[in-house]
């Protein structure tokens, strides 16, 4: 019974050493696996291991292998991690050449094209309006592909929002937020037009507007570039209803005035020229000309300084006041009449002096 006791025991740590020894392999195929080895060294582990588990079997059909349901549980997880180990180191390395081989199949891009901003400014699901070569453009994402549009709606007003803030469609279609008519963002054409208002669509023909126009954008190594020459460079009008478009990075932006509009021609001036009667329109006023063709009481006018003009009209009211008080103090409504009459004709008198006032009138001229 000792023998029989020792022989297990025995038996029992010969399996626990192999199954720790094929552990300690499969450690050190992962990091092998993890830091690179070729395919070649992967396969032939692969055969040791191969050989080392024939080996083992055989030994357990002579002997009758009679380990534990653990030892047993933990050879097989052993088996399942190491066949999971080799699949991932086989497909790891295709992975990573596959997309070594994309981005190595990406053609250069033309010269023409030009860097508007970073890739990470434009991320999926929002748009940047940007500005390239005059041209407002608008960049954003559609199904996973970068897209490039003229800013704004050429059926809408040249101050509004534009397609910021516009829907789109299932069908590569771009909604005018005025409008609603709808616009391709694939060759910028008008695929639906007024189709909520029958009577400006009967009014105002689709012909009356242009497409907008589509640029062709890239991203390379994280940076996005557009062409700024669109698709609308040698568009020429199909119908003679209308010939005078304002294309893209034709608007011109100033201050305002005359000839500043984007047709310069319909900003006029409506204040009408300032001059004094008997003077030349299209010459300015010569105030010192103007005042020596006066004479003395010109010279006199201008010299008047406006504290003197302020003393004088107090001066005359308090007179004023003070003749008509002692006129109704002692009831000469006659003197009162008198003292008025007297009064006005003196202040008329001195202004017409100072001023030269009606010199100028024909009647005055004998």
């Amino acid at each position: 019974g000792r023998a029989l006791t020792v022989t297990r025991t025995h038996r029992r740590a010969h399996a626990h050493t192999m199954v720790t020894t094929q552990a300690t392999k499969m450690s050190l195929e992962r990091s092998v696996a993890h830091k690179g080895v070729s395919s070649s060294r992967v396969s032939a582990a692969g055969r040791l291991r191969q050989r080392g588990a024939q080996r083992a079997q055989s030994q357990r059909r002579g002997q009758g292998w009679q380990g534990s349901s653990l030892e047993k549980r933990s050879l097989v997880q052993f088996r399942v991690r190491s066949s999971e180990a080799e699949k991932e180191t086989e497909t790891a390395p295709v992975e990573v050449k596959e997309e070594e081989a994309k981005k190595e199949e990406l053609p250069p891009l033309p010269e023409s094209f030009v860097p508007v901003c970073n890739e990470s400014e434009v991320p999926k699901g929002t748009r940047k309006e940007l500005t390239v070569d005059g041209k407002t453009v608008l960049v954003f994402w559609y199904r996973n592909q970068l897209r490039c549009i003229e800013a704004k709606s050429t059926a809408e007003a040249f101050y509004s929002e534009g397609f910021k803030v516009a829907k789109f469609t299932q069908d590569y279609g771009i909604i005018c937020p005025t409008t609603e008519s709808v616009f391709s963002i694939v060759d910028g054409s008008i695929l639906d037009w007024y189709p909520n208002n029958p009577v400006l669509s009967k009014l105002t023909p689709k012909d009356t507007c242009r497409p907008i126009e589509i640029y062709e954008v890239a991203a390379r190594d994280g940076v996005v570039y557009v062409n700024p020459v669109g698709s609308l460079e040698n568009w020429v009008p199909s119908s003679g209803l209308r010939n005078d478009f304002t294309m893209p990075g034709q608007a011109v932006f100033t201050k305002g005035g005359s000839d500043s509009s984007v047709e310069n021609n319909n900003v006029y001036g409506v204040e009408p020229k300032m001059y004094l009667q008997g003077t030349d329109p299209s010459s300015p006023v010569n105030l010192d000309a103007e005042t020596a063709e006066m004479g003395a009481g010109g010279l006199a006018a201008s010299n008047l300084s406006p504290g003197t003009v302020i003393a004088g009209i107090v001066a005359v009211g308090i007179v004023a006041v003070v003749g008509t008080g002692v006129c109704f103090f002692y009831e000469n409504y006659i003197g009162l009449a008198l003292f008025w009459l007297v009064g006005i004709s003196g202040v008329g008198y001195t202004i017409q002096k100072l001023t030269n006032f009606g010199d100028g009138d024909s009647t005055n001229k004998m």
